[in-house]
């Protein structure tokens, strides 16, 4: 004996339709198909699969949906291989429903038809015809570099299947091109510009819509590190569309050779008969903080030198201009308006007109080095700019004060006759104070790429 094979939800609704069907009295309900679907949307999912989506539809008719048919039809548009129309139908009880057994190459047209105890929903059909066909695939890109602006990228590859060729890359830096052969895309040039790049590449032929991806980032800094004419090496870091040291300038001569005088005068706190020489607009001077040159890690490892603002602005003769610069050729030290911008890069709501008062800024945070040198440790150093509490020695008098506590930075420029523009780091807050100070005292130096 065969049984048909039955379905208990629909068995019930058909009792319930037939005990109702000589209702005395009363008016018997009604049932009718589903309303159709909607948004019907067919993707090749393989050379021989699509993928249908629909939403279903918003009326069952009286009777619970019991599932979906989508049929495959190929269309006359097919290629020319097609011997005859050929008709696939599938069932499933949401949406997507995978449709297999697909001819690669062939156009096919997709139907949805919703069903219920009274039958099958009017269909909703693709409008477009749809191809099965291989799958784009992109790999990873074989690397994500970092270089200096106007230094030659060493190829980038990515390999591609399925694909013809890429259409037009974007966020590829300027000088840098993208060119795609026997499924491979290669990347090269030679960036004009800095910043951090996130490109895309879109392939063509096959099927899907697939990008290939990654990242360039190009320093600012042409060079990892830089020296000075004693020999100190410096690591460069690109901050924004600026290029600074990421340590305090060491340096004891000009960059032509010219001596800068050095000054070890009183005892380890700066005292003494003699004022150190932290005036005079003729001449610069440096020294090492509480002139300590031998402990471990010494103040001059740490800090650097502390020079004077003459020192800063190079030697002066007769009223004249600057003749000697105290940072490598290609840089200089940085003017007001040169910490004004790193300051509105780091955070674009600061105040940077504000004078010889707290700053309302949160960028001083993010310059200072996570390090245990700063006596209050809240730095977070999220630009690599690594400020150090180096402190400073005063004019006159010539006392070392401020190490572990502060951070003092000369400006290029005065702000008038005796006096120049300065930035302080303070241990105890997150500011980046501006403050124009006697030219005699003694403050650590950044310098900065031309």
């Amino acid at each position: 004996l065969k049984v048909a094979p039955f379905n208990l939800d629909e068995l019930k609704v058909r009792w319930k339709k037939a005990a109702l069907e000589n209702c005395s009295g009363v008016p018997c309900p009604t049932f009718s198909v589903p309303g159709p679907c909607s948004s019907i949307v067919a993707t090749p999912t393989s050379p021989s699969s699509v993928s249908v989506s629909f939403v279903p539809p918003t009326s069952d008719g009286g009777s619970p949906i019991t599932g979906y048919i989508v049929t495959a039809t190929s269309s006359p548009s097919a290629p020319a291989k097609r011997k005859s129309s050929s008709v696939i139908s599938v069932t499933g009880t949401s949406s997507p429903i995978i449709v297999t057994g697909l001819t690669f190459g062939v156009n096919y047209i997709f139907s949805v038809v919703a069903t219920n105890a009274a039958g099958g929903s009017p269909p909703i059909t693709t409008t477009t015809t749809v191809t099965p066909c291989t799958l784009n695939t992109a790999g990873t890109s074989s690397s994500s570099p970092t270089l200096p602006v106007n230094t030659t990228l060493t190829n980038i590859t990515i390999t591609t299947t399925g694909a013809t060729g890429i259409g037009t890359a974007t966020g590829l830096p300027a000088g840098v091109t993208a060119v795609w052969a026997s499924n491979l895309i290669t990347i090269s040039g030679t960036p004009t510009s800095s910043g951090i790049f996130n490109y895309t590449i879109p392939l063509t032929g096959g099927c899907g819509s697939v990008n290939a991806m990654g990242t360039i980032t190009v320093s600012v800094c042409p060079t990892a590190t830089i020296t000075d004419i004693d020999g100190n090496t410096y690591n460069t870091v690109s901050i924004g569309t600026q290029c600074w040291f990421r340590e305090n300038l060491r340096v004891r001569r000009y960059n032509d050779g010219t001596e800068i005088r050095f000054d070890n005068s009183g005892t380890s706190s700066g005292t003494s008969s003699q004022t150190w020489s932290g005036t005079g607009r003729d001449y610069g001077s440096h020294t090492i903080y509480a002139h300590d040159s031998t402990a471990t890690p010494s103040n001059l490892t740490s800090y650097g030198y502390l020079y004077n603002w003459y020192a800063v602005a190079g030697i002066v003769t007769s009223g004249g201009a600057p003749t000697k610069k105290i940072c490598p050729t290609g840089w200089h030290v940085p003017t007001d308006s040169d910490w004004n911008k790193l300051v509105k890069f780091i955070d674009s709501g600061a105040d940077t007109t504000i004078i010889n008062s707290i700053m309302i800024t949160s960028a001083g945070r993010m310059l200072k080095k996570n390090d245990a040198l700063w006596s209050l440790n809240t730095g977070t150093d999220d630009f690599d700019f690594s400020a150090l509490p180096g402190g400073f020695r005063t004019s006159p008098g010539g006392n070392f004060n401020g190490i572990r506590n502060y951070a003092y930075f000369w400006c290029a420029n005065e702000f008038f006759s005796g006096f120049a523009w300065s930035r302080i780091l303070d241990t105890n807050n997150g500011e980046v104070n501006r403050y124009y100070m006697n030219s005699g005292i003694g403050a650590s130096v950044r310098c900065l790429k031309d």
